[in-house]
């Protein structure tokens, strides 16, 4: 399993750098949401046009990513990692990909209400009794809580795998097979999204495209000169940028590869009535009967 799965990263590892024309497309639409999210924060409200700016990107930003889904899902397979192929992969499906975000977010907001009920069941930390020591100058740790080490793995197990998870196998399935396919078999899809191998290569790749990228932008550096501060935030942001995309990509790639394309079901063709049981043959007659 762990060999497979090791396989698999090495492979779309070796194919993303191969199709970097593919992957230039990619970056061109990461790009573009980015830059629509930071004009729609930085421009002002106080003239008609800036208004009409701010709600163009707010309209504009969302629609992006989905065509950026929907590329990357088709860059992830083998055969569509041609530039041409991956931008035309990314309109015509970034509409089944927005079809698909309807049952995720819904799953979404059940897992929000289930913790949200857990978060009132759970003991208050309050609440908690507390051992009366002598007071010292040196100051102590934060106590960590168990309550709050249980919420916030089950924040990152369902935020950060299983919906992830289960999004890139339905994006993967519709740049495979076509919405109609996956839907249909959506139980399946989704019951193959949790197989070992998948969830090992996806595990390897979110410390890549999630886990390296913050501590890449939270990591404080001591510098005092004020050019050298802004060209290790742009270092950062840069980093950051190709470690999400790249990583994410490869990724995916490695998920394409643990779950190949399931072949359909072969119809069952009618059976075949029985056979009629054959008449007995009459006896022999006996040769030299008495007459």
């Amino acid at each position: 399993m762990i060999k497979d799965s090791l396989n698999a990263i090495a492979d779309s590892t070796r194919a993303t750098l191969r199709g970097w024309r593919g992957l230039l497309v990619l970056a061109s639409l990461y790009l573009v949401p980015c830059a629509c999210v930071y004009l729609f924060f930085s421009t002002g409200q106080a003239t008609a046009w800036q208004l009409v700016l701010s709600g163009l990107t707010a309209l504009a930003a969302p629609l992006l990513l989905l065509v950026l889904i929907a590329a990357t899902a088709n860059f992830a397979l083998p055969e569509r990692q041609a530039a041409g192929k991956v931008a035309r992969g990314g309109l015509r499906d970034s509409w089944k990909v927005l079809l698909l975000a309807v049952p995720v977010a819904a799953l979404g907001w059940l897992f929000l209400y289930l913790l949200g009920k857990l978060q009132g069941v759970l003991p208050n930390i309050e609440d908690a009794p507390r051992a009366i020591v002598n007071a010292t100058a040196e100051s102590r740790p934060t106590p960590l809580h168990w309550q709050e080490a249980l919420m916030s793995w089950l924040w990152i197990i369902l935020f950060g795998v299983v919906l992830p998870l289960l999004a890139a196998h339905l994006w993967l399935g519709v740049a495979r097979d076509g919405l109609k396919a996956t839907l249909k078999r959506i139980h399946r899809v989704s019951a193959r999204a949790f197989a070992p191998r998948p969830v090992l290569a996806y595990t390897l790749g979110f410390f890549v495209f999630a886990l390296l990228p913050y501590f890449v932008l939270y990591t404080r550096t001591s510098v005092t000169n004020g050019w050298a501060e802004l060209l290790m935030f742009g270092l950062r942001l840069a980093v950051a940028f190709v470690l999400t995309l790249v990583g994410w990509t490869i990724t995916l790639g490695a998920l394409a590869r643990t779950t190949p394309p399931e072949a359909l079901a072969p119809e069952v063709a009618p059976e075949a009535p029985p056979p009629a049981e054959a008449s007995p043959a009459p006896p022999p007659s006996v040769a030299g009967e008495a007459v």
